[in-house]
């Protein structure tokens, strides 16, 4: 797991946090957009859209607990982790698992769960499985265009997939000074499986998952986006701690960044979403 400050809360312990602790030693922000916010959200909340964390955060005393939360808790993960890693001076970082809906004691949507990354000690080969990650992500991106082309988002899901296919190749041109015998990119990616994403998560799932979900499908698609990209984000942070030399190291931490990059990009897709 990424070593950061945030921890996961759940509502019954949220509901009796806030009952037990004063006003000034928390500050509660949701992370959703306006007109969600508008519709209802928990009293005391401050309203900052996901999009706009990073540069609205400083504008509030931080000297206390922030707790982060949104619709199902993907949203405010990511926020909170992003906040995390600006190494302001709060003290604790807590993301309300489950969200409002789990606040409102209602069911969460369907969204499969996805798991760590399987870890071994071998750069080498854990390279060799973020190289077919990075193609199982391509290929749900790119399943998504032709599944929701009707749907504005699609073009958001296409540049999405392009990224996804520059970081295999960035992966590659690090495997290929490991192992300098390797074919080139091109023969070795289309011989990739590419069925799984990062975290271990089918692509066929995935596709299916989203398709049958109910609601808008343009939030439940930035949703699951979220939690893929989250995923990819501890996968390289991690892959940085573990790396032979400092030049593997920096390019990891450099796929991390781009990962929160990806993220950012998400968030505003969810911020275009017709929420009516």
């Amino acid at each position: 797991m990424i070593d950061s400050k945030v921890k996961d809360i759940s509502a019954v312990e949220l509901k009796k946090y806030m009952s037990d602790m004063g006003e000034e030693a928390y500050l509660l922000v949701d992370v959703r957009e306006p007109k969600e916010y508008g519709k209802g959200h928990i009293p005391g909340a401050v309203l900052l859209p996901l999009k706009e964390v990073e540069a609205g955060i400083t504008s509030f005393d931080l000297d206390k607990d922030l707790v982060f939360y949104c619709r199902s808790g993907r949203r405010s993960r990511i926020a909170a982790n992003l906040v995390a890693d600006m190494g302001l001076p709060v003290k604790d970082i807590f993301n309300l698992a489950g969200g409002i809906l789990s606040w409102q004691g209602r069911k969460l949507p369907d969204f499969p769960r996805v798991t760590l990354f399987p870890y071994t000690s071998d750069i080498s080969s854990m390279l060799m499985r973020a190289f077919e990650l990075e193609k199982g992500t391509q290929e749900f991106y790119s399943a998504c265009v032709q599944v929701f082309q009707e749907e504005p988002f699609s073009q958001d899901a296409s540049v999405l997939a392009g990224l996804e296919m520059e970081h295999a190749r960035i992966i590659y041109n690090y495997l290929k000074e490991i192992e300098p015998e390797l074919e080139d990119f091109e023969k070795m990616y289309s011989k990739a499986s590419g069925d799984i994403m990062e975290g271990g998560l089918k692509v066929s799932e995935a596709l299916s998952s989203l398709k049958d979900m109910e609601g808008i499908p343009c939030l439940n698609f930035g949703e699951l986006a979220l939690d893929i990209e989250f995923m990819a984000y501890d996968i390289y942070k991690n892959l940085a701690a573990r790396a032979e030399n400092a030049d593997t190291a920096r390019a990891m931490l450099a796929l991390s960044d781009q990962e929160k990059g990806h993220a950012r990009i998400v968030s505003r897709i969810i911020s275009r979403c017709p929420l009516e």
